[in-house]
């Protein structure tokens, strides 16, 4: 089984969100990374607009370190789906993990017409990482934000492109490995 990193940046936390962006990083070092041309620019926000629109590596034209074999595209939710199951198709079986799934593992499974749709070797269970940071006891919430956990400083990484989904599933492969070899597995 391959773990994959997902991350997804988004117009909103509500029911009619659109993706802007996806990135997968396999733990094998396999990335893929879209950003889309068709998510609602009328949901951006003020927040979105100083956080995430200005890391958006191809709109924006902005060099970044681009693997060996690694897939990065802009298009739309039909080519970048396309895109992502020939991607994923020559892995065995996938155990999908995200910082706080709830957000990301929707959009994913919608991007693929729902959860019953996902490609066959995807496993239809998602896995956390701020689950595992609890159970760790790297997080201790206090309150909404409270005692959370810096994911770019806990992995030493520049938090300067945080918030750019491709970076951001690279610094949760990052932290599970870091979790892993100081906590054991």
């Amino acid at each position: 089984m391959t773990r994959i990193f997902l991350d997804t940046e988004f117009t909103g936390l509500h029911q009619r969100t659109t993706l802007i962006s996806l990135a997968m990083v396999a733990e094998s070092g396999e990335e893929f990374y879209a950003e889309f041309t068709d998510y609602d620019s009328s949901q951006l926000f003020p927040w979105l607009q100083e956080h995430v629109m200005p890391k958006l590596w191809l709109q924006n034209k902005l060099d970044f370190d681009r693997r060996p074999g690694g897939v990065y595209l802009m298009g739309d939710r039909s080519t970048i789906r396309k895109a992502l199951e020939a991607w994923l198709k020559p892995f065995e079986l996938i155990e999908v993990w995200a910082d706080v799934l709830a957000y990301d593992w929707v959009l994913f499974c919608e991007l693929f017409g729902g959860a019953l749709h996902l490609p066959a070797n995807v496993f239809y269970a998602p896995f956390d990482l701020a689950t595992l940071f609890r159970l760790k006891n790297e997080i201790t919430p206090t309150g909404k934000y409270q005692k959370d956990l810096n994911r770019f400083a806990f992995a030493g990484v520049s938090d300067q492109w945080q918030h750019n989904a491709l970076m951001d599933a690279r610094v949760e492969w990052l932290c599970i490995h870091k979790i892993e070899t100081s906590h054991g597995s």
